[in-house]
């Protein structure tokens, strides 16, 4: 299929009677934000009464002054009719997204399963498909300063009444067609369902393929069942206390000599690894495994059940609550966020930092961003750094009642909101609170530039608010 070729045409949008919202549903809400951000206007002629001719625009468009819709990708156009006979030709141009761009979102809608194929091939892009492409940030609607407007009238506006009229009238369209949204980015709804389809299909097999060599191979036993069955063979007694850890012994300092080779371990393959960051895992290891022996341990696990709730509760009673989640200490937490918790210990400590920066392949800023989310939190914490996840209505209701208590240091009035995807912006404060997979708000400054986590979360929004200004 030529993409560039395709195109569709969207009939004339019926008139809107009153001052009824052009846009409701998501997609074109969020057509209208990028339409509408001050940030995004061109700076030169005319743009002094970009307002008023917005306003004039959605007056157009609720008249049904906007005539039939061709969208292409890259491209949209319509006649719009003006205060002369003739109506203009007016187009608005978007960038098509670029095709890494549209792998990384389909490979993220393949990974919400098959339902959300069954939602597009209905030309639906509903939460599933919304959620998605938030968590690995591609947004189809474009940024406010990718628009570029070409009217044949004298305005030289950017966007001038009638363009703009033919954008409000697109956001309204989204509201029930989804699928001009992928034209427009480049890729079609057919192309689009039939590239999710093969991506489900292989991943499928893919599942396929490992459920059959872990059938074929050799199995073993949780590590709960194993303490548990050690905890009824000992009787009474239980399991032994856990000693102490035994001190690791200080290397001695060895002259170094040009004609000496360096001090390493050998392999039997043949390769070799260097003592210090060996040194640095078996301690980790160490830690964990006195961690993970403590949980499970605890008096009140008695059975395989209790072992394992025990694992996911937290520290032995007595121990202060360890910020890192029990189930992170577990062999099958992914590479990332085993990098991250350890970077989040290492407490900056730049010689483990940089074999943690080598070793996860990451940017020094994002592994340091990671790691400071991972101190407030763990990996619920981690999770928001993307601002991915999206507060229900009544959160986001009960927030704002929150806040409005607030008090911020040298302000008499409580802070103006904005809300930003899963995140509540405080206006000119350069704080933000965003919302968790736990359902708990995580506060966020800004530093030359970077959002960085910046306090402890709470359920409750002003509280979260005031812990970051108490930890700053």
């Amino acid at each position: 299929m030529n993409r560039r070729a395709t195109a569709m045409t969207l009939p004339a949008p019926e008139p809107l009677g009153g001052r009824r919202e052009l846009a409701t549903e998501w997609w074109g809400e969020r057509w209208v934000d990028s339409l509408e951000d001050p940030d995004g206007q061109a700076y030169g002629y005319g743009s002094s009464g970009r307002n008023g001719r917005l306003a004039r625009g959605r007056t157009y468009a609720r008249q049904g002054s906007v005539g039939e819709i061709t969208v292409r990708a890259g491209y949209l156009a319509a006649r719009v009719k003006g205060s002369r006979r003739t109506p203009y030709r007016c187009e608005i141009h978007v960038p098509e997204l670029p095709d890494a761009t549209w792998e990384t979102l389909l490979d993220a809608w393949a990974a919400t399963g098959p339902e959300l194929l069954r939602e597009l091939a209905e030309g639906d892009l509903g939460d599933l498909a919304i959620e998605a492409a938030l968590a690995v940030e591609v947004l189809l609607t474009p940024l406010p300063d990718e628009f570029t407007y070409f009217c044949s009238c004298p305005d030289w506006g950017d966007p001038c009444k009638h363009a703009a009229a033919l954008s409000y009238a697109f956001a309204h369209t989204l509201d029930t067609r989804h699928d001009a949204l992928l034209t427009l980015r480049g890729r079609p709804l057919e192309q689009a369902c039939v590239d999710l389809a093969t991506r489900l299909a292989r991943q499928e097999q893919a599942l396929a393929d490992t459920s059959a060599a872990q059938q074929a191979g050799p199995t073993g036993l949780p590590a709960a069942r194993i303490f548990a069955q050690a905890r009824e063979a000992a009787g009474a007694t239980g399991l032994p206390d856990l000693p102490a850890p035994a001190p690791v012994p200080v290397p001695v300092p060895v002259p170094v000599q040009q004609d000496m080779p360096s001090l390493t371990v050998p392999f039997t393959g043949g390769e070799s690894i260097a003592p210090a960051p060996l040194r640095l895992l078996v301690a980790d290891a160490a830690q964990r495994a006195a961690h993970l022996y403590a949980q499970l341990t605890r008096p009140c696990a008695h059975d395989d059940t209790d072992v394992a709730d025990a694992a996911a509760s937290g520290p032995h009673q007595g121990q202060a609550q360890d910020a890192t989640p029990a189930p992170d200490l577990f062999l099958d937490a992914s590479p990332w966020h085993d990098a991250v918790r350890r970077a989040a210990a290492c407490d900056g400590d730049p010689h483990q930092f940089g074999r943690l920066l080598n070793s996860s392949d990451q940017a020094r800023t994002g592994l340091a961003r990671a790691a400071a989310a991972w101190r407030h939190g763990g990996e619920a914490a981690l999770a928001t750094l993307d601002g991915a996840h999206i507060p229900s209505p009544e959160a986001e209701t009960a927030a704002r009642h929150q806040l409005r208590t607030v008090r911020l240091p040298e302000r008499s009035a409580p802070p103006r909101i904005r809300r930003t995807r899963g995140r509540l912006q405080l206006t000119g404060e350069g704080v933000e609170l965003r919302w968790g997979p736990d359902e708990r708000w995580y506060p966020y400054s800004k530093d030359r530039g970077q959002w960085w986590a910046a306090g402890p979360p709470a359920h409750d929004a002003a509280e979260a608010l005031r812990g970051t200004f108490a930890a700053g």
